[in-house]
């Protein structure tokens, strides 16, 4: 028992000792109980890909993501694949157009009905600008492309939230930027594409307050379907696992972590969740890694009993709260960046930098499990992992000062102890 009568979350937010009542939340859920379980796989070489990807769908994965470019030839990758019975998901660094006629026509080839895949294809400008420094207007023309072409089950309205959470936003945070993200492909777009929209986000390792920001996502979506004066429609939601939360040393620990985000994610609705592998930090594709994971998935689905559960946090006084609350701070966030002129000219002014900088400093742990908390004796980090050091504030200003925007950095919270645990030697 703690003597403490309040906690706090590490971005500050309090937890209370005590919950009595709670609003009456009408979030939503996903369509069904159960959820797509994705793999990711960042394509080099074509028949290669199509090899793992065989791997994982005989290993029992129901949707695949794949990293690509518009060169990649499409039809290797998916050479025997059955594509109405998958979730496929596409992130481009390159034309998006391009890649969805590719697949359209690879489809047409197996003769399978356009109306019957199911996935997303990912060209977000507005993350691709935050990570890159470089606004690409041409994207958002691309966007328009994909509304002529894609069938109603590609989604490609995309939303990379995940990014902040990478980064270090707190959940707030990632929700108000998410509902930014949002509210201006809405008002570029409007009605177009209005039931191709998803969001990516990640989740943290706080149980309660996953389940919360994923229902607190669907309320915000319709608050802004609400005000555009736009029909209800779903939002798909894909959550992967956050990589801030993993370290190198100890890495058995990390499933330990991806569990509870997992937990999480689908019991506040995602609609797919990639759970990272224990040992994503420091090895590419790992057979082990991704067959844990894909187990990890196996036990909370089919031990647990979390594919026949419908919203099982749903009148929970303690996240009804919480999830009221995350609706309320990311509705500021989101008029706040509406104020500054919307999400591209708060990020050319700094001011979503500057936020999620303000967190990471107040989140930072000073101990991490595994690392310097209850350390292995003996356990040294992975021969193919290097610990980078964290970038400066400044030293990332004065790199980029020609570029539009500030590229966000990705943090990860055991990084810092890491180095001083290696440089201790």
């Amino acid at each position: 028992m703690s003597e403490t009568t309040k906690r706090t979350y590490p971005h500050g937010t309090p937890v209370e000792p005590l919950y009595t009542s709670g609003p009456q939340n009408k979030p939503g859920f996903r369509a069904q109980p159960w959820w797509t379980m994705v793999q990711e796989h960042f394509v080099e070489k074509e028949f290669a890909a199509n090899n793992w990807a065989h791997s994982r769908l005989d290993h029992g994965a129901s949707g695949l993501l794949f990293y690509l470019t518009d060169e990649h030839y499409l039809a290797r990758i998916l050479k025997d694949i059955e594509l109405e019975y998958i979730n496929l998901g596409l992130v481009i660094e390159g034309s998006g157009p391009a890649v969805m006629e590719a697949l359209l026509h690879h489809a047409h080839n197996e003769i399978t009905p356009a109306s019957k895949l199911r996935g997303f294809i990912n060209i977000d400008p507005i993350e691709i600008a935050a990570r890159t420094g470089i606004w690409h207007e041409e994207k958002m023309y691309e966007l328009g492309e994909l509304a002529r072409l894609a069938p109603k089950g590609m989604k490609f309205m995309c939303a990379n939230a995940n990014f902040y959470g990478a980064c270090g936003s707190s959940a707030a945070t990632q929700l108000g930027l998410a509902a930014a993200h949002l509210d201006f492909y809405l008002s570029n777009f409007g009605e177009v594409g209005i039931e191709q929209y998803w969001v990516a986000i990640t989740a943290g390792t706080y149980i309660f307050e996953e389940i919360a920001k994923h229902r607190a996502l669907r309320m915000l979506w319709k608050q802004l379907l609400k005000e555009y004066d736009l029909p209800e429609v779903h939002l798909e939601i894909y959550t992967e696992t956050s990589t801030t939360h993993q370290s190198g040393y100890d890495m058995h620990t990390n499933l330990l972590r991806a569990t509870s985000s997992a937990f999480g994610a689908i019991a506040g609705g995602a609609d797919a969740v990639q759970i990272r592998p224990y040992n994503s930090v420091a090895a590419g594709v790992d057979a082990e890694g991704e067959r844990l994971a894909l187990n990890q998935h196996f036990i909370l689905a089919y031990e647990s009993g979390m594919d026949c559960l419908m919203d099982p946090a749903a009148g929970s006084y303690f996240i009804e709260n919480k999830t009221a609350e995350l609706v309320n701070t990311a509705t500021q966030i989101l008029t706040e960046v509406r104020s500054l002129g919307g999400l591209v000219e708060a990020l050319k002014k700094g001011w979503v930098q500057d936020r999620i900088e303000n967190e990471v400093n107040v989140a930072m742990p000073k101990d991490v499990l595994g690392v310097n908390l209850y350390p292995l004796e003996g356990d040294e980090l992975p021969k193919a992992m290097t610990v980078s050091k964290l970038t400066n504030r400044a030293t990332q200003k004065a790199r980029h000062k020609n570029k539009q925007i500030e590229p966000l950095c990705a943090v990860r919270w055991a990084a810092k102890l890491e180095a001083e645990r290696q440089n201790s030697k």
